[in-house]
């Protein structure tokens, strides 16, 4: 059985990284427009969950903090803009 397990996970694994690269693909080719709409829906989304959440009674949501790696993003970017 465990043997089995390994193929089947190898072409799962390999089946999400094609479906990965096509999705990429096609949000590559949205126009800003577009963008903008799919991230404006995507934050609607969002507050209707966090809603829901708050209406069951649900703690309030403690986000993770971002990564160094993020920080220093915003630095670098800021640094720029300064200039």
């Amino acid at each position: 059985m465990a043997g089995e397990a390994a193929p089947l996970m190898d072409r799962l694994i390999k089946a999400h990284e094609e479906t990965r690269g096509e999705d990429i693909a096609r949000l590559r080719r949205l126009s800003m427009e577009e963008r903008s709409e799919l991230i404006e829906s995507a934050c609607k989304a969002a507050a209707v969950f966090y809603r829901s959440r708050l209406a069951a009674g649900l703690p309030d949501v403690e986000p993770a903090p971002w990564p160094a790696s993020t920080w220093e993003f915003l630095k670098r970017h800021a640094a720029r803009v300064r200039s």
